[in-house]
C-alpha cells in the first residue's frame, strides 16, 4: 500500500476529524473573543469565527486539487462554527442577564468577571489560536500527503502554514487591523512551518508506527512554543 493510500485512510479516520474539528472550534473561539471585545454583531462574530477556522483550509484544498473542498464534503465544520458562535452568545447573554439579578448564578458571574480581569482578550486570543495552530499544522501536512504533493518537504510545511495561519490573516484583514501581528513580527506562521517540516520529514524517513507519536508531539510542542514566545514577547526577524 502506498503512502498516500495509507494516509488517506488516516485522514478519513474519526480521530483525524476530531483533530480538525478541535482546531476549527479553537479558531472559532478566537474570532468570538475578538467579536466580544470589539462589539461585533452576531453576523460579524460568525465571519470572524469562519475566516480563521476555514479560510486557510479552503485555499489549501483548492491548491491541492481537492474536489469537493473539505468544507463542502464535510458539513460538520460549518455546523461546529455556527453552534460554537450561538452557544457562546447564549452563555454571554445569560451572564449579562444574571449579573446582579440571580443569586443562583452569582458565583458563576463572579468567576467570569474575575477571569475577564485577569485574562485580557489578547491572552484568550493567543490561547485559542495556539490550540488551532497545532491541530491545523497536523492536518495541513496530512493533506499534502494524501494528495501526493511533492516534494513533501516543501508542501507539507507550506500547507501547515496556510491551513494554520492564512485564515487568521484574512480575519485581521477584514477587521482592518493594520497591525496584523502574524505578518508583523509575531512568531506564529514560523512555528507552523517548523513543526510542519519536522512532521513531514518524520513521515518521509521514519517508520510508519512513529507517525502517531509525531502527531502527539506536535499537539503538545506547538501550543507550548506559541505560548512561550508570547509570554517572552519573542519576535520574528523583521524585513
Amino acid at each position: 500500500m502506498g503512502a498516500s493510500a495509507s494516509f488517506g485512510e488516516l485522514v478519513n479516520a474519526p480521530w483525524f476529524l476530531f483533530l480538525d474539528l478541535m482546531g476549527t472550534v479553537a479558531f472559532a473561539l478566537s474570532g468570538i473573543t475578538i467579536a466580544r471585545a470589539e462589539r461585533y454583531s452576531i453576523f460579524g462574530a460568525l465571519m470572524l469565527a469562519w475566516l480563521p477556522a476555514l479560510g486557510g483550509g479552503l485555499v489549501m484544498d483548492l491548491i491541492a486539487g481537492r474536489n469537493p473542498p473539505g468544507i463542502l464534503e464535510q458539513p460538520a465544520y460549518m455546523q461546529a462554527i455556527i453552534l460554537t458562535v450561538l452557544a457562546a452568545r447564549a452563555v454571554l447573554w445569560l451572564i449579562d442577564l444574571a449579573r446582579g439579578r440571580w443569586l443562583f448564578f452569582f458565583d458563576i458571574v463572579r468567576w467570569y468577571l474575575h477571569a475577564t480581569r485577569r485574562l485580557k482578550p489578547s491572552t484568550l486570543l493567543v490561547l485559542f489560536d495556539a490550540v488551532g495552530l497545532a491541530s491545523f499544522t497536523v492536518t495541513g501536512v496530512f493533506t499534502a500527503v494524501q494528495f501526493n504533493c511533492h516534494p513533501l518537504e516543501l508542501w507539507g510545511p507550506t500547507f501547515a502554514m496556510m491551513n494554520a495561519s492564512l485564515g487568521a490573516i484574512l480575519r485581521d484583514v477584514v477587521r482592518a487591523d493594520a497591525h496584523n501581528p502574524i505578518l508583523k513580527g509575531s512568531l506564529y506562521a514560523e512555528i507552523a512551518v517548523t513543526a510542519g517540516l519536522a512532521l513531514s520529514l518524520l513521515v518521509l524517513h521514519a517508520p510508519g508506527w512513529t507517525v502517531g507519536y509525531g502527531v502527539a508531539a506536535v499537539m503538545v510542542a506547538v501550543p507550548a512554543a506559541r505560548l512561550w514566545c508570547y509570554s517572552r514577547d519573542l519576535r520574528a526577524p523583521m524585513f
